[in-house]
Order: structure tokens, then C-alpha cells, then sequence
């Protein structure tokens, strides 16, 4: 769904405040889905879009929104390929070609559903690999268009809100979790929430709510990465001991050798 300048001045205008602050490129364009999720991409030949997921956008604070915006608006200051108009026509293009090859589950029973269902298997797959090779060839820039989003972001809205962000999008799956309960607590009237109804008022500040109960060493184990090795205060000062002797003999001899 588009968002009409008129009808949202404010948040037109705040955009354009935070585009001003991390750089020239603004958007010609605001567009509000149901992902979990934001992204920018290319408008035309000149133009700019972004895109807010009113889930992601809901569970955030004010200033870690901020730092949402200069995250996207980012990777047009960094100049992130992937979302300009060739490259990232080509990803999305792709992606929707991948889409529209995936099975169907309705009416899988039908024989005629089933005999298209096994003829796009080939193309599903091709496609799929033509998707696999260009993630492939972009792995280093979409690295390097991420880290530099996110100092973006940190520019824009604070260290502060950056780190809070990042926090948030560690825990999508659970966003997305207590998202369809609700959903599915209002689609069949079970009263699962405090607001819990068919319609869609309230559902936002419900799935906040829930969110901000995710308890902080929820957050804390999404921030370790695989197999990380927590730091022990015990085991630093016995290190720290066993290295006392060569740090000292290194110190005296930098202090030897030094140039300057």
C-alpha cells in the first residue's frame, strides 16, 4: 500500500529529514506491507522506493526507527548496487520468476494441478539457480552494503538505536510467532490477547506488547554468533596473570626500539 504525501506529511517529512541528514538521496515513494521487514529499491529510471514493514516498524522505538531509515536510505549514499535499477531489477525479477514457478497447493488433488505442478519443476529449478549463482556473485556487496547501512544507521539515529535495531531483528522469527498467534487468535475470536477481535484494531500495539516482553537473555543468546565462547571474569584474570611476565618484556621492548 502506497502512502499518499497528503494524507502522511509526517512521515514524508520525517524521511526526508533523515535522507538530509545522512545524505542527498531521498525517496520519491513510501510504500507499508505486512513483512517483517524494510528495503529500498529502484522507482523507474530515476526514482527511489521505500519500503516498511508495519510489523518491524510497530515493535521499534521512535529513535530506532530513525536508524531504520538511515540503514535503507544508506544504501543509496553508499551507492549499494543491488538495489539500483539493473542489479536490482535483475534480483527482483528473479525472485518473482521463482515465485510464480513454486507449486500450487490448492486444488493439488485435481490432475490437471498436479500435471502443471510437476511441468514448472524444471524452471523452478533453473530459476532457482540463476538466483543461487547471482547471490553468489553479490555475497561481498551485499556484505559491504550492510555494514555500511548500518553505520548509517548509527550516523542517523544514535549508536544507541542502531544497537536496539539490531536487537529487533534478531528476534523476527519471534515477532513473526507472536504476529500469527494474534492473527490467529482474531480469526477464529479466541481471546489470546487483550485485543483480541477479527479486526485489525489494536493488532499493532498487541504485537508490541508482546514483543517487548521477549526477555533480555532471549536477546543476549541471538547475539551470539554459532558456537561463541562467553567470556569468563574469572579465566581473564588468570590469563592476564600468565601473561603479566611477556607483556612486561614486550612494553620494555617497544619502548626500546620506539622511533619516536
Amino acid at each position: 500500500m502506497a502512502l499518499a504525501s497528503r494524507q502522511s506529511q509526517t512521515a514524508f517529512a520525517l524521511v526526508d529529514e533523515v535522507a538530509a541528514a545522512v545524505g542527498p538521496w531521498g525517496v520519491d515513494a513510501v510504500v507499508v506491507d505486512g513483512e517483517i521487514n524494510a528495503a529500498v529499491c529502484g522507482l523507474g529510471l530515476r526514482g527511489r522506493m521505500l519500503v516498511l514493514g508495519v510489523p518491524l516498524w510497530s515493535v521499534l522505538s521512535p529513535q530506532e526507527r530513525v536508524a531504520l531509515l538511515g540503514h535503507e536510505l544508506g544504501h543509496f549514499v553508499n551507492g549499494d548496487t543491488r538495489h539500483g535499477l539493473v542489479v536490482g531489477s535483475a534480483h527482483r525479477s528473479l525472485a518473482l520468476w521463482h515465485h510464480f514457478f513454486a507449486p500450487a497447493l490448492r486444488g493439488s488433488d485435481n490432475w490437471l494441478h498436479m500435471l502443471i505442478n510437476l511441468a514448472v519443476i524444471p524452471f523452478r529449478l533453473l530459476v532457482g539457480a540463476l538466483l543461487a549463482v547471482f547471490d553468489l556473485l553479490a555475497v561481498r556487496a551485499t556484505q559491504r552494503g550492510e555494514y555500511l547501512a548500518d553505520s548509517v544507521a548509527a550516523r542517523a539515529g544514535s549508536t544507541e538505536a542502531a544497537v536496539g535495531l539490531m536487537d529487533r531483528l534478531l528476534v523476527a522469527d519471534s515477532v513473526e510467532v507472536n504476529l500469527r498467534r494474534e492473527i490467529n487468535a482474531r480469526r477464529i475470536g479466541a481471546p489470546a490477547g487483550r485485543a483480541a477481535s477479527k479486526s485489525g484494531e489494536g493488532l499493532w500495539d498487541e504485537l508490541a506488547a508482546r514483543v517487548a516482553e521477549i526477555p533480555a537473555y532471549e536477546h543476549e543468546r541471538r547475539r551470539r554468533v554459532g558456537d561463541s565462547v562467553v567470556a569468563d571474569a574469572d579465566r581473564e584474570l588468570r590469563i592476564a596473570a600468565e601473561l603479566a611476565e611477556s607483556s612486561a618484556r614486550v612494553a620494555r621492548e617497544v619502548i626500546r626500539d620506539a622511533e619516536y
